[in-house]
């Protein structure tokens, strides 16, 4: 079980820790759901395009191949900051559940290390004339195994009845969980969310200027339709965690307003999400306000899912004799105000940067089998 003290205090408030930590685990899923979904598209368009001849196709593979290892960094530099806050506030179930199966966990830097490789030799291919699909469908097998390995600690720290028998029938980190049937909903839910954002970064991409009629044709139609699919496996996919969950945590959900609200929002804007999408690829008709509402709310489904999955884990954990609001706390404001400051200030840069690439001369992606 849970040790009785946790011998670091809170360097901030609770409240505090979890506001933060809701914002940068949501912007994390987006980039994350971006990645899957862009290798998806990578892979039909590149297939499809290679066996019908279709140099447009072939070139809407490659628009989207070539910004996957920039999608890569926002992925990782995004992931950082919700993992931090999530050892702060519940180290205690965490640390046992990493420890417990290490190797996978230790693995996931030679798979993010594997992908990133995978991401720019992609690119490089569909610019020599090469097939890519091939090396986009590994990399998303990859993608999606790291989000396993992710969904399968985050759901063992929410199983500290299982720890000692896991750690004494192997103490060598070295095996899996099972008998939890929440973890693959968990994982498939994420993964549900790649042809969402997937699809909304392709109708985004079909509103620039220097790419011809016929690859923005291919990006709006597969965009629209992908986003449209997306969110209905997403919905189920968010049926079957909460239809899961016991009885308990079930009745706790309902009875919170934050989490009843946030369900659902989650559904009103995954539904408003698709119905966006799906209007802009069957029409001929998609601009950037049109692509930028949708990825709105897109990102507000996903914060809302990120609350919801919070009071899951924190019901759960109560249960169990763990209650993440009854922490010791001793805030620091200055380091707080200056990690605020810094916050504010990379939104900033990352604003400034988008608008220099805006900016920029646009480069040639039109490609040819």
């Amino acid at each position: 079980m849970f040790p009785s003290v946790d011998p670091i205090p809170l360097p901030a408030p609770v409240w505090l820790m979890k506001l933060l930590s809701h914002v940068t685990l949501a912007l994390h899923f987006s980039a994350v759901m971006l990645l899957i979904g862009s290798l998806l598209l990578v892979c039909w368009h590149n297939a499809r395009g290679r066996a019908r001849k279709d140099d447009d196709q072939l070139s809407a593979s490659f628009v989207l191949a070539r910004r996957l290892p920039v999608i890569m960094t926002y992925v990782i530099n995004l992931g950082i900051p919700p993992l931090l806050f999530a050892q702060v506030l519940y180290g205690r179930a965490l640390y046992t559940s990493s420890i417990l199966i290490g190797v996978m966990w230790f693995s996931v830097i030679l798979l993010l290390m594997l992908n990133y490789h995978l991401l720019y030799r992609i690119g490089n291919r569909i610019e020599a004339g090469k097939a890519g699909w091939g090396l986009a469908l590994m990399a998303l097998l990859v993608t999606m195994s790291i989000g396993h390995i992710y969904s399968t600690n985050m759901t063992l720290m929410l199983r500290p009845e299982v720890w000692q028998q896991m750690y004494a029938h192997s103490p060598n980190g070295l095996q899996d969980v099972h008998g939890d049937p929440t973890l693959t909903p968990r994982w498939l839910f994420v993964m549900a969310g790649g042809p969402v954002f997937g699809g909304l970064w392709a109708l985004v991409l079909s509103n620039m200027g220097h790419i011809s009629n016929g690859v923005k044709r291919h990006l709006r139609r597969s965009g629209g339709a992908l986003t449209a699919i997306g969110a209905v496996g997403q919905i189920a996919c968010a049926l079957l965690v909460a239809t899961r969950q016991s009885g308990v945590v079930q009745q706790g959900l309902a009875s919170h307003a934050l989490y009843h609200i946030s369900g659902l929002l989650f559904l009103a804007t995954i539904v408003l999400t698709a119905a966006l999408a799906a209007f802009q690829g069957a029409k001929t008709l998609s601009n950037v306000p049109l692509a930028a509402a949708g990825l709105l709310t897109g990102f507000l489904s996903v914060a809302s899912s990120v609350i919801y999955r919070d009071g899951i884990r924190d019901l759960t954990l109560l249960r169990k004799g763990f209650d993440v609001w009854n922490r010791v706390e001793y805030s620091n404001w200055s380091v707080i105000g200056l990690f605020l400051v810094l916050f504010v200030a990379m939104l900033g840069i990352l604003g400034w940067l988008l608008m220099v690439m805006r900016q920029a001369t646009a480069p040639i992606e039109q490609v040819t089998q």
